[in-house]
């Protein structure tokens, strides 16, 4: 009885779910620079995500924002507009559509 292509034994084992031994002959004289450039990618990637939280995120104070003036009248009109709107829990803050 001849062997069809599909039924050729493959490189993985399908029972144990493995690599054959001649996958893992193949595979070794490549596997100690794939290790080097994924860990070299890897550096890459957790340094730059390091140095945006660190520079970007946690030391922004936002000092150099200008803040206008703001009047007392200005101030308890906005107070007043604060509370009332805390204390309306009824009211939806969605609007219909189209009006």
């Amino acid at each position: 009885m001849a062997i069809l292509p599909h039924q050729r034994k493959g490189y993985y084992s399908k029972s144990q779910g493995r690599m054959s031994n001649a996958l893992l002959r193949a595979r070794e004289p490549y596997l100690k620079k794939n290790l080097i450039l994924g860990g070299f990618l890897f550096g890459i990637f957790f340094g730059t995500l390091g140095y945006t939280y660190k520079k970007l995120l946690v030391s922004d104070e936002f000092q150099e924002v200008p803040i206008p003036p703001i009047s007392e009248e200005e101030l308890k009109l906005l107070k007043a507009e604060y509370e009332a709107s805390k204390n309306n829990t009824n009211a939806s803050s969605l609007k219909p559509y189209g009006k």
